[in-house]
Parts: C-alpha cells; sequence; structure tokens
C-alpha cells in the first residue's frame, strides 16, 4: 500500500512539473503605440513563470505572480473589509488594530497580500475586493483559470499596428499563444470592480472617435459605454470577443458569442448586431437620429460569462464593412497544392442569391481533376457547393470535405469542397459554383482551383512552443500527418540547430505521433523563433514540408481543434532541474518544516510569527 502511494504521490509530482503553463485570457487584449499598461493574465501553472513575450514592437516590463486568495472568514473577513472600506471612502491607509485574541486566530488564512492592502495599489486591492465579494459559483469556477499574473507591457511608439502572440514561459514550456493586439488609436478600458455595497461608477463615456473600448463580461452583466452622438453622424462599432478564445472547452456553445445593441437616452433600441454572416463576433453601423447620448450595450447572447470573455470594441467613424477575413486574428490559411499541377484557377463572386457562378473549360482527353475551392477558410460566408456539367447534364458533384482533424478557429471550414472526379469523355465542360443555401452577394467570393492529382501532406505539431529539459530526456511532442491525394509515405522530422526529434520518422502506417523534442543546446539561451521542417519522398523525389505550429483546445466537451500560430517559440533550459522536483526514492523535507514538527503544529507557529510581527 506504501508503495502504491509513493508511486501516486510521484505521478501527481511528475504531471505538476511537467505541465506547460496555461494563459486562459488578457485583459486588456491590446494596447496603444507608444503606452505602458499592466495586463491582467488569468490561467494555470503559474507558479514557476520566468517571463513573458509580447510579439514585436511590445516590451514585457514586469512579471508579478499574484499570490492565490485563500477565502477568509469570520474576523478575517470582516477586519479586511473594514481595511478596505476605510481606504475606499476616507483615504486611510492605516492598518486598523488587529482584534483581540481568541480562538478563532487559528481561522485566519495566510496570503501575503492581505496583511499589507494598505500599501497595495489600487489595482491590486481591486483583485482582492473582487475575491472578497464574488460567491464561488462551482459551475463558473474553472482550474485552467485559477491563477494570475501581473504582466506590465510597453509598446514602442513607432509599433506597427497588427497581431501579436503573446505567451509566458517556464523551465516546463511555453503556454499556448494569445492574441494581443497593438493599435494607434487610444483605449478605455471599463471601470474597475466596486463592491456592491459602495456607489457603482458610471458609464464611461466615449469622448474620442476613434478608440477601442476594452471590458470583460462576467456572470449575468451588460456592460454600458455611452456615446454622445449629433443627429446625422454614423459609426461604426466593430467587436472581437471570439476570436480571443476561438473554443472553450467547458461552454456550450464553445465560445463567447456577444451581442452589441444601442439604445437611445429613453432606452429606445436604435440598432442591435448579433453575428456577423456566420462570425459570431458582430459590426454594427448606425446613423444618430437626433442628437443624444446613446448607450451601447454588450453581453453574451445566453447571458453568461466569466473571466476569459474578454473583448474589444473598435470605435470608427463612417460605414465599415469589412470582409470577415479582417474580421480574424488567426494566421492565413496556406494553400498547399503544387504549382507545376495547377490546370486552372478560377476568381468569382456569388453575387446574386440562387444563382451560380459558372465557368467554362475544356477537356482533350479522359482524366482526373482535383477540385480545391476555398472560400470559408479565407473569410467568404459562402457555402460553396461545386457541379460540373456537360451538355446540361450533372456529370459530378464536389461538396463538403470531412477532415479527420479540425483545424483553423473559421467555423465550418469544412464547408469547402475538396476532392476529386474522373473526366471519362473529352470535350466543352461547365463548372458551376453556387451557395447551398441559394444566399449570394459582393461579400460571397471564392477561387476555385483545378489541378491534377499530387500526392502530398501537411505536417501539424499541436504545440507551438519548445522548453526541452536535458534533466528530463526531453520534450513529449504530438504530430499529425494531413495526406492528400493518395500521399502513403513515411515523413522525417528534421533536426536543426536548436532540437533533434526521437524518433524522428513518422511511418507510412501512421498519421499521428508522439515523440521526444531534444535540445540540443549546452547552455541556455533567450527565447527564440525557430523552423521545424519535415521531409517526404514523392514520386522518387524528396521534398521539403514546412511544419504548421499549433496548439490544440476543445470545444464544448466534445471536438478538439488545431489552432495554428505564426511562429514556434523556442528556449533552452539545459540541466537546470526544479527545486522541488523529486525523483522516485529520493526524500525531500518540506520547506521551512522544523524537525519533529507536525504539520499542523508549524502553521500554528507560523500564524503566531505573523500576528507579532504584524503588532
Amino acid at each position: 500500500m506504501k508503495k502504491m502511494l509513493g508511486l501516486f504521490a510521484l505521478a501527481l509530482a511528475l504531471m505538476s512539473h511537467g505541465a506547460d503553463p496555461y494563459v486562459g485570457y488578457i485583459y486588456p487584449a491590446g494596447i496603444q503605440a507608444g503606452t505602458t499598461n499592466r495586463l491582467i493574465v488569468g490561467g494555470q501553472f503559474f507558479g514557476n513563470i520566468k517571463g513573458a513575450l509580447a510579439g514585436e514592437g511590445v516590451k514585457v516590463l514586469d512579471v508579478e505572480f499574484v499570490p492565490n486568495f485563500p477565502p477568509p472568514v469570520g474576523e478575517q473577513r470582516r477586519w479586511m473589509v473594514k481595511w478596505l472600506d476605510q481606504i475606499a471612502l476616507k483615504g486611510d491607509f492605516t492598518q486598523p488594530r488587529l482584534p483581540v485574541e481568541s480562538e478563532h486566530f487559528s481561522d485566519w488564512r495566510s496570503n501575503r497580500w492581505y496583511f499589507v492592502l494598505g500599501d497595495l495599489d489600487l489595482g491590486k486591492r481591486t483583485l482582492v475586493e473582487h475575491f472578497l465579494y464574488t460567491p464561488r459559483n462551482a459551475l463558473q469556477m474553472s482550474p485552467a483559470l485559477s491563477q494570475k499574473l501581473l504582466v506590465t507591457v510597453a509598446a514602442d511608439a513607432d509599433a506597427k499596428p497588427g497581431v501579436r502572440e503573446f505567451r509566458v514561459f517556464s523551465p516546463q514550456g511555453f503556454s499556448p499563444p494569445r492574441p494581443f493586439v497593438v493599435t494607434t488609436v487610444p483605449h478605455v478600458e471599463e471601470p474597475l470592480y466596486v463592491p456592491p455595497h459602495r456607489p457603482q461608477p458610471a458609464a464611461p463615456v466615449v469622448t474620442t472617435i476613434p478608440c477601442v473600448l476594452d471590458g470583460q463580461i462576467m456572470p449575468g452583466s451588460t456592460d454600458r459605454w455611452i456615446l454622445p452622438l449629433e443627429k446625422g453622424r454614423t459609426v461604426t462599432l466593430r467587436v472581437t470577443a471570439r476570436e480571443f478564445q476561438p473554443y472553450i472547452g467547458d461552454a456550450v456553445p464553445g465560445f463567447f458569442n456577444p451581442i452589441v445593441r444601442v439604445v437611445n437616452r429613453r432606452g429606445e433600441e436604435i440598432a442591435l448586431a448579433d453575428d456577423y454572416f456566420y462570425h459570431p463576433d458582430p459590426v454594427l453601423t448606425f446613423t444618430a437620429p437626433t442628437d443624444d447620448e446613446y448607450t451601447l450595450e454588450i453581453h453574451d447572447n445566453l447571458f453568461r460569462g466569466r473571466e476569459d470573455f474578454t473583448y474589444e470594441i473598435d470605435v470608427q467613424d463612417g460605414t465599415w464593412a469589412p470582409s470577415v477575413r479582417e474580421l480574424s486574428l488567426s494566421p492565413l490559411p496556406k494553400w498547399d497544392v503544387p504549382k507545376d499541377s495547377l490546370v486552372r484557377t478560377y476568381a468569382g463572386v456569388v453575387e446574386k442569391p440562387g444563382k451560380a457562378h459558372k465557368h467554362a473549360f475544356t477537356v482533350k482527353e479522359p482524366c482526373e481533376l482535383g477540385f480545391d475551392l476555398l472560400a470559408r477558410r479565407a473569410g467568404s460566408p459562402l457555402d460553396a457547393r461545386v457541379t460540373v456539367w456537360k451538355g446540361g447534364v450533372e456529370v459530378a458533384r464536389v461538396d463538403d470535405v470531412t477532415n479527420t482533424v479540425h483545424l483553423g478557429s473559421v467555423i465550418q471550414a469544412e464547408c469547402d469542397p475538396v476532392g476529386r472526379v474522373k473526366i471519362e469523355e473529352p470535350g466543352k465542360y461547365e463548372i458551376r459554383v453556387e451557395d447551398e443555401a441559394g444566399r449570394g452577394g459582393p461579400d460571397y467570393f471564392y477561387t476555385l482551383r483545378l489541378h491534377r492529382p499530387a500526392p502530398r501532406c501537411e505536417v501539424w505539431c499541436h504545440k507551438s512552443g519548445f522548453a526541452p529539459r536535458s534533466w528530463w530526456g526531453g520534450q513529449r511532442v504530438r504530430f499529425t500527418v494531413m495526406r492528400k491525394d493518395g500521399f502513403d509515405g513515411s515523413v522525417t522530422l528534421e533536426e536543426n540547430d536548436f532540437i533533434k526529434f526521437t524518433p524522428n520518422v513518422i511511418p507510412a502506417s501512421s498519421n499521428r505521433m508522439d515523440v521526444t523534442v531534444v535540445c540540443k543546446l549546452q547552455q541556455p539561451c533567450a527565447p527564440t523563433n525557430v523552423t521545424v521542417t519535415a521531409s517526404a519522398v514523392v514520386g522518387g523525389v524528396s521534398v521539403d514540408v514546412p511544419v504548421i505550429p499549433a496548439n490544440e483546445y476543445n470545444q464544448a466537451f466534445a471536438w478538439d481543434h488545431l489552432i495554428p500560430a505564426r511562429d514556434f517559440a523556442f528556449k533552452a533550459f539545459p540541466g537546470q532541474q526544479p527545486k522541488n522536483f523529486r525523483r522516485q526514492g529520493q526524500q525531500q523535507q518540506r520547506p521551512n518544516q522544523q524537525k519533529g514538527m507536525r504539520p499542523n503544529q508549524q502553521k500554528k507557529q507560523m500564524r503566531k510569527m505573523q500576528r507579532m510581527q504584524q503588532r
């Protein structure tokens, strides 16, 4: 029995030390160029964080771990509330006198912030108050959001506007990247949390347009912003919410689905927007009918909420109808049809609802042609169907493709027709491209490629950051091979100056394999980006295949998705073993534990010492 318990403890230790840090949200999710701000980063496995990366032109100045808050009860809670109210209402930061010592002192919870509330800045005190006054709902709580970091970042004045990838890293690995946006316009954040017994802050007044509004939606809440507009002024509100967290594993639907609406001073609805085509993040354009102070409201369509329900609202003057591709923060899809196998490329728009877009082509001899249509994957709302006709008779049809792995953040990317058809007779043919539901319009664009069958593959890595640990032999990583047009060969993962793979060959009989990433460096190095390639033999010729960095996400308890990243991040930690790592058979004394003293006795002794110091 003791041996089994020992093995179980060892397994828990290995799981703890082997888990990559995870970033569940960043708030605010963007910054204006030339400014400095402190971000709240929520996630898991933050205990040994060594730093953070925020992308080109954005410097990380400081990373501070927020201590986990044990719930104070009884006298301790009343004492803390008294101190916080004293600071907020009277501006008196002096620590109130501790209650007379009684038997209840043993129940006081230890936290390094609880006894220095007067020394904390407003942001840190707000975190403590939010914890004290927010009910702990087990249905809303998530272990993946149980820890917090305070990360101070500064964006260069000439930082290029656009999307960056934010990560944190530790000797255990890199977190999957989160989108972080740099803008040229100012940001306005929603008011900080105020306990319910104090006067609540008014909705922020937006005095400068263009701007970006930053906020978080909590359970059942609706955020409001005031827009003073004169009659006839047109503004466009573009919401980014679902894109910051494409898939949520423990929510149904598995993403934040915001709704925005505008009401006048009398509460009358002026405009409302939900989805933008099939995209959950809405875009709303409206014109003010009179001079008024309009209220912009945003909430989840089911009034759900949590700390990872973050959003940005880009407020601009005038009418603006972006393509859905412009709304996506994910990398663009890669089209891998070899140039030498292309037969024809057609680009068009299904403008008229219920009408097919037609193209003519001639076949000189029987052949097999591959059809690959790019629409939904590129941001078009088109749910395309491709049919091939000869003399008014349909001879072939290509529709949705069923992927064994869900790739990318685009919803229903499988709507794009991909497949092969056999052309039996020479002659003139017609290709018809139409929307499956009979819709159409100027936004329903597509690109269709006809190609000769070209055996090829894509190689996806289920991790976009490597931090190999030489003291534990390396880092286990999963790779997936997407085989196309009959490719059935093996794939070799090529080593580079930083890493090598063991084993490095994914056999022809396998589409997925776990390999060990081994660090080749003998000294630690600063975080950097690396390129990973693979090779395969196609038609007797060795070809290079770029490996796509990605991270695996679960949607609504059921579906796994691979979300591509822009780069592979790498940092070497050779020879560095965590201080509290314990291999089987090793004995390790708990920190600060006195010999011959039980853990409960030690806790009581520590509490007495803290009280003496505070007095």
